[in-house]
């Protein structure tokens, strides 16, 4: 039987580290045209089998949904992905709604039960979700706006809505289409973001957050952007524009308010990274000055802003910033081969550069400048000049001793 896990749990060795990082791990970074556009794009991307457009998807749930005889709804009329009452609901709204079922934008509460060749192989209690929002699997998003509070559903979902070609570790195999066992426990209408309060604003953002850290540590950088793009509509408040002119003014701000702004630096910081695995400098470096407003010395920041300088042919900006990294943080090792690398890389390119000009006038190249140097040795300068200052201090002697001329 295969080790039961809980849906939400992820080896904590992938996941973005909001406190520590190594900066070894830096993505490798290249141009890649339209990137920009592909990390702003509110849905998933259309890389591999596991990429849907999610409202393409809601419309063809309203248009062809069918039930067979044995009960089984075909949510999306192609036989990809099947939902069957296990038990009805009450019918009541939601909190907030005056609707039966929830819509995009609701926040649910629901139980979960992942089924593999009949064995359950993860399970989730009371896992709380935005629909539509791209925190959870594909298939809770379609299927759980047709059920009604209380209701349990079976669904068998194929693997493109589920954990796709990837998988999900050793308890799900790549390509591996699955059971669930649903249960909606509750759901609600959420107010705008600015209206909610500010300890829950504050919950939902630091969730999303981490939805976000999951699907970065499976390589879905789309989505994650997505996630922390959300997490940072909630971790925001009129308060801080009104009061927070200048970066220091943010130790003046009530104690939840600033505890507010640092999971808004770690949320931004996070998809900053998200945005250079796509090569979406221009996203990236937006999110990067999103951090450095709240705190100008951010070392993750800095060291991100001269990543994607370079990448932006910014050179001379990216040595400057890494500068400015080694005197705030000596210790920063990654910086200081950094520095030397685009040092020497900047050096090369402008001589490269002297070289051509020359060239293209028709003037001769410049000759290499000779160093000074002396046919003694080193050691044996240092040796005369040491054993001319002592004659200089024994005739010294001896003109005031002996008189000597």
């Amino acid at each position: 039987m295969v080790d039961t896990m809980n849906v939400g749990e992820v080896d904590p060795t992938l996941l973005v580290d909001d406190d520590e990082e190594d900066f070894s791990m830096m993505p490798e970074l290249c141009d890649n045209k339209g990137a920009n556009d592909l990390a702003d794009y509110n849905k998933p991307t259309d890389k591999a089998d596991d990429a849907i457009d999610t409202e393409k998807l809601n419309a063809e749930v309203k248009a062809e949904t069918t039930v067979d005889p044995d009960g089984w709804e075909d949510v999306l009329g192609s036989g990809r992905l099947r939902k069957r009452i296990k038990k009805g609901g009450d019918g009541q709204p939601g909190r907030g709604s005056l609707h039966g079922k929830p819509a995009r934008g609701s926040r649910c509460t629901i139980n979960v039960l992942e089924f593999l060749d009949g064995n359950v192989v993860g399970k989730d209690e009371q896992l709380q979700f935005n629909i539509g929002e791209s925190e959870v699997m594909q298939a809770l998003d379609l299927v759980v706006p047709l059920m009604q509070k209380g209701e349990v559903a079976e669904v068998k979902v194929e693997h493109t809505f589920a954990y796709g070609l990837v998988g999900d570790g050793a308890r799900i195999p790549p390509s591996t289409d699955l059971e669930l066992e649903v249960e909606l426990v509750d759901w609600e209408e959420l107010c705008p973001a600015p209206d909610i309060p500010l300890a829950e604003r504050m919950d939902i953002g630091m969730s999303k957050r981490e939805r976000g850290n999951r699907w970065y540590s499976r390589g879905e950088y789309s989505l994650a952007v997505q996630c922390y793009r959300k997490a940072a509509e909630y971790l925001d408040d009129k308060q801080i524009e009104e009061d927070m002119e200048v970066p220091i003014d943010r130790f003046l701000l009530p104690k939840d308010l600033q505890e507010l702004l640092q999971e808004r630096v770690k949320t931004f910081n996070n998809m900053a990274q998200a945005q250079m695995k796509l090569s979406a400098w221009d996203s990236s470096l937006a999110s990067v000055r999103q951090v450095l407003k709240i705190e100008p010395n951010n070392e993750k920041a800095l060291f991100r802003k001269s990543k994607i300088l370079v990448e932006k042919c910014q050179l001379d900006e990216a040595i400057g910033i890494l500068r400015r990294i080694n005197r705030l943080y000596p210790a920063n090792k990654q910086c200081h081969t950094e520095l030397s690398k685009l040092t020497n890389k900047v050096k090369a390119s402008k001589e490269k550069e002297q070289l051509m000009s020359r060239k293209m006038l028709g003037l001769a190249p410049m000759k290499a400048q000779p160093t000074k140097s002396s046919f003694l040795s080193k050691p044996v300068s240092i040796a005369l000049a040491a054993i001319g200052g002592l004659g200089a201090l024994a005739g010294a002697y001896l003109i005031k001793h002996y008189n000597v001329i």
